[in-house]
């Protein structure tokens, strides 16, 4: 029969990582599962009898691996620790002995111990969160697109300036096209009494405007996006 093993905390976490390739989880992650499993007095986790100090074992450890699957799975903690039960059979709570009631001289200690116990979950549950998020805010990090290399800027700019090139060239020969299509007295001017010649001034605005008309519209059909 296989013998149970015990961790302290900081042995049981390396031990789950382990199980994970090494993931990294952090140590306040997975005291804070074992300290909400608690707190709703859904699993109970052994102490020492000398220093009332945590040990943790295979059971715990079966445990923390569903755990850590689960959130995987974007499972809520709530969620988990209800489903537990259907999957473990759980430590239950040592029987407390029956104690006399407190004198009233020992009720405002009571009252300070219970504010000290409440400050200390607050904080442990605080840094157990905070330490999610990052971990959240670092997976978010990785699954983000690199940013382009400066090779691959160039390229992007070199083939922006071959489509911008291409269109203008199309759009310019359309528009001299377009222009001998013209009317003599829309495109000749008169030179002295007895000849007209071309009106170059007048056809280059109108090659002009009839590429600064034309090029959104063609620039959008050549990237293939909708208009």
């Amino acid at each position: 029969m296989k013998e149970n093993r015990h961790w302290r905390i900081s042995d049981f976490v390396e031990e789950l990582n382990k199980v994970f390739d090494n993931q990294h989880v952090h140590i306040n992650t997975v005291d804070g599962w074992f300290k909400r499993l608690e707190k709703s007095s859904i699993h109970y986790i052994n102490r020492t009898m000398e220093t009332k100090e945590k040990i943790y074992d295979d059971l715990d450890l079966k445990i923390a691996i569903f755990i850590k699957k689960r959130r995987g799975e974007k499972w809520a903690l709530s969620a988990i620790s209800r489903d537990l039960p259907n999957h473990f059979e759980l430590r239950p709570f040592p029987v407390k002995e029956d104690k006399p009631a407190p004198h009233v001289d020992d009720i405002e200690s009571i009252k300070k111990q219970i504010s000290e116990e409440v400050r200390k979950t607050y904080e442990e549950l605080a840094a157990s969160q905070i330490e999610e998020l990052k971990n959240q805010y670092k997976q978010l990090i990785t699954s983000l697109p690199k940013p382009p290399s400066i090779e691959e800027k160039k390229n992007q700019s070199f083939q922006a300036m071959v489509i911008q090139r291409k269109i203008e060239s199309s759009l310019e020969e359309e528009a001299n096209q377009a222009w001998s299509k013209l009317p003599d007295d829309q495109r000749l001017k008169r030179i002295g009494f007895f000849r007209k010649d071309i009106d170059l001034e007048k056809k280059d605005k109108f090659v002009r405007d009839y590429i600064n008309e034309n090029f959104l519209d063609r620039l959008k059909n050549e990237m293939e996006l909708d208009k």
